[in-house]
């Protein structure tokens, strides 16, 4: 194919409707590219037509030589649509692209049609939200004793960093701005980039070595102390009203689209576009809107102070791409600090009930104090319909094959059964008890086990369930047999500690329901095995003493038994019997 054959191509086709893209012969070659990637790529159009593909990857990409023919190779009918990869530019900093290719042939040769776009702060926000999602399960899981962060800090940095580094959309400044719905104001919160060109020598010697990707970009910068002090105090002198629609910072906002400001707008005279070219002190700078839901919760302004140059079509389109991603990433990061910190209060309010009992038992005040719990429990609700509500939001955004589908409906779950427990707490108050129905015990068995799956997977426990035929129902309340076998099922983890077994049986003995709980860990000295149903004795370290003494409360109050064995060194086993319910049974 002729260098004019080629040309006559480009000019009648590709470069009318696509931005980035690369032509590549049958062996891989680079024929010719488009003027916007052969810049975005840091080398001139000469540089690249005429050398290989390869040199586009980086160093560590397997199987560089068969790159191309390999994505053919696993594609439908010889075109590749919207596939990840990584490329190297001139000066090494790798980044993420989004990679479409088309196959086609001209005058017996082979071509292939390489488009592509830089994904790079897309993929590391995605990256950041699932690390948060999976450490909020985890959380929720083990209740980690570490405090549980409640900020959106590193989101925040993250997006701000995408838009202002050479391996993201590059910038100059970026200032990110969140509507506060009690206050009815849209306001500055943060902003990056330098405000003169000293500052940004500054800002970039603290680097040392320029970092080649985005998430090392993000990381040093998380590191950089006393940087754009400038820029961050100016934007949090923005402070508009939502109803001051003459602002074209809440026009933007209301009529959800972006906003250029430049001397060749039609925004040019606007007098709110010109106040706010004299607040950034710039001639030109674009507004973004943060949809998210179809709900505007803010807006990211960007500008090309340091460098002067003009903001292009593609930056535009790039922008608003990387806002709708950002939208989601904030926003979802605010729901789960929420869910978060909601999580911590309930911990925090479980624990000041668990010592509030501690009290009661031990200065026999049970009256004075059983006012004192019905309070908390009272103060309780509120964090507990907060759980409630965020996880359920979470969960309508997810889909049931989603990997944390299950994790958060085990929170709505678990909300409901520390509601029925808050609720068993305030019956002194309430005006009306709830009867008992029929308890499946094996319904709550599997539901304990479930909860605690990711703490026997971590000690690598062993669990042996043996459940004998369809058992009758018993009369109790479900979620208080949930608490009892609860209980003990967490004793004989901590008890085993790690690689052990777990034995749990149920069945049904003359009439009676009997469930049978036995671990392999140390056992209980015969000195201590009269003593364990005693209120605050304990052996842990952190211990409440309480576990057990709530255990054999339920337990007689529903009127079951129930017995310890345990022998030094080979384990402990505790058996629960309860009354299989009859026909018409209830009580309050």
């Amino acid at each position: 194919m002729s260098s004019m054959d080629i040309k006559e191509l480009i000019s009648e086709n590709l470069d009318k409707i696509l931005n980035l893209w690369l032509l590549v012969d049958s062996q891989d070659k680079i024929v010719h590219c488009s003027d916007p990637a052969s810049h975005h790529l840091g080398y001139g159009v000469d540089e690249l037509v005429g050398h290989s593909f390869q040199v586009l990857l980086p160093q560590d990409e397997p199987d560089k030589e068969g790159f191309l023919n390999q994505l053919i190779a696993d594609s439908y009918n010889g075109t590749v649509v919207n596939e990840i990869a990584r490329f190297k530019l001139k000066n090494d900093v790798i980044i993420d692209a989004e990679l479409s290719m088309h196959r086609f042939n001209q005058q017996n040769e082979t071509f292939k049609l390489v488009i592509f776009d830089d994904v790079t702060e897309l993929i590391e926000l995605r990256k950041m939200l699932n690390v948060r999602t999976e450490n909020l399960r985890r959380k929720f899981h083990l209740f980690d004793k570490e405090d549980i962060i409640n900020s959106i800090c590193d989101i925040v940095q993250a997006v701000l960093v995408s838009i202002t580094a050479g391996q993201g959309l590059r910038f100059n400044r970026a200032f990110l701005l969140f509507v506060d719905e009690e206050e009815k104001v849209l306001e500055g919160v943060q902003a990056i980039g330098p405000n003169s060109n000293e500052e940004a020598g500054m800002i970039y010697s603290l680097f040392g070595s320029t970092p080649k990707t985005l998430q090392e970009m993000i990381e040093h910068y998380s590191m950089l102390t006393n940087t754009d002090s400038a820029v961050n105090d100016l934007v949090k002198t923005i402070r508009i009203s939502l109803s001051d629609n003459n602002n074209i910072l809440i026009r933007s906002l209301s009529e959800q689209k972006y906003m250029l400001i430049n001397d060749e707008s039609p925004l040019a005279t606007d007098p709110s576009a010109n106040w706010l070219r004299g607040v950034l002190q710039v001639h030109e700078c674009l507004i973004v809107p943060l949809i998210w839901h179809g709900r505007s919760s803010g807006v990211i302004i960007a500008d090309n102070k340091m460098t002067k140059y003009k903001i292009s079509n593609l930056d535009i389109k790039d922008l608003s791409r990387f806002a709708d991603e950002a939208s989601t990433a904030i926003e979802s990061a605010k729901l789960l600090s929420n869910l978060e910190k909601s999580i911590e209060q309930i911990r925090q309010a479980n624990l000041t009930i668990k010592a509030s009992q501690n009290m009661l038992l031990q200065k026999e005040k049970l009256a004075a104090m059983g006012e004192l719990v019905a309070h908390m429990a009272h103060e309780v609700r509120g964090p507990l319909a907060t759980i409630g509500g965020f996880a359920s939001r979470v969960k309508k955004q997810l889909e049931a094959g989603d990997k944390h589908y299950d994790s958060i409906t085990k929170i709505v779950e678990t909300v409901g059964t520390l509601e029925l427990v808050i609720n068993d707490i305030l019956d002194g108050s309430l005006p009306m008890q709830e009867s008992v129905k029929g308890c499946d015990c094996t319904k709550a068995i599997n539901k304990v086990l479930g909860l605690l799956e990711e703490e026997i997977h971590r000690r690598k426990i062993t669990v042996n369930l043996n459940i004998h035929g369809d058992l009758p129902e018993i009369s109790i309340k479900e979620h208080q047999l949930f608490e009892i076998i609860n209980n003990l099922v967490k004793n004989a983890l901590e008890a085993i500690g790690e690689e052990g077994l777990l034995l749990i049986l149920a069945g049904n003995i003359e009439n009676k329901v009997v469930i049978t709980i036995q671990d392999t860990g140390p056992g209980v000295s015969p000195a201590h095995e009269d003593k364990i149903f005693a209120p605050f004795f304990t052996t842990k370290e952190k211990g409440t003493g309480l576990g057990l003494v709530v255990v054999k409360k339920l337990v007689e109050d529903n009127y079951g038994t129930i017995q310890v064995r345990s022998i030094p060194e080979k384990g402990t086993t505790f058996i629960i019997t309860f009354p299989m319910k009859k026909i018409g049974d209830s009580h309050e």
